[in-house]
């Protein structure tokens, strides 16, 4: 029973990561100057990149399409999907952790604290969850 709450809340918790995550990368692809989503160019002073556009791309595949895949891999119980769900979990710790070490004056707290703690669920309920012996024996 707690597996299933686990998946659940995996789930969810991976479809949303997922849209807003392909929603912000997209509105960076499109506007690399980062108005769109009132976010300066002045952050990005001290990293590697001039614009937006690369931290776009990363965003969408790494934090929005990927959580998606694994959301429905999730949905499909696939194989260790168990493991995959915590891979979506430090892809994104990781993520927050570069960006704001690459950019400390970034930091919006609503933001980073609201996906560390996404990120860390994902890692949490990853863990927790069990695959039962029969669904390993049937594939």
């Amino acid at each position: 029973m707690k597996t299933k709450i686990y998946r659940v809340i995996a789930i969810t918790l991976l479809f949303f990561l997922g849209f807003w995550a392909i929603f912000g990368g997209l509105a960076l692809i499109t506007d690399p100057t980062g108005e769109s989503l009132q976010i300066s160019l002045d952050y990005l002073e001290d990293s590697t990149f001039e614009d937006y556009l690369v931290p776009g791309f990363i965003l969408l595949f790494a934090n929005g399409i990927l959580a998606l895949v694994i959301a429905i891999s999730v949905v499909r119980r696939v194989e260790n999907y168990a493991f995959f769900i915590m891979v979506q979990g430090m892809v994104l710790v990781l993520w927050l952790s570069i960006q704001l070490y690459m950019n400390p004056a970034f930091y919006a707290p609503y933001l980073h604290i609201s996906c560390y703690v996404i990120g860390i669920l994902l890692l949490i309920f990853g863990a927790l969850i069990k695959v039962p012996k029969e669904r390993k024996m049937e594939q």
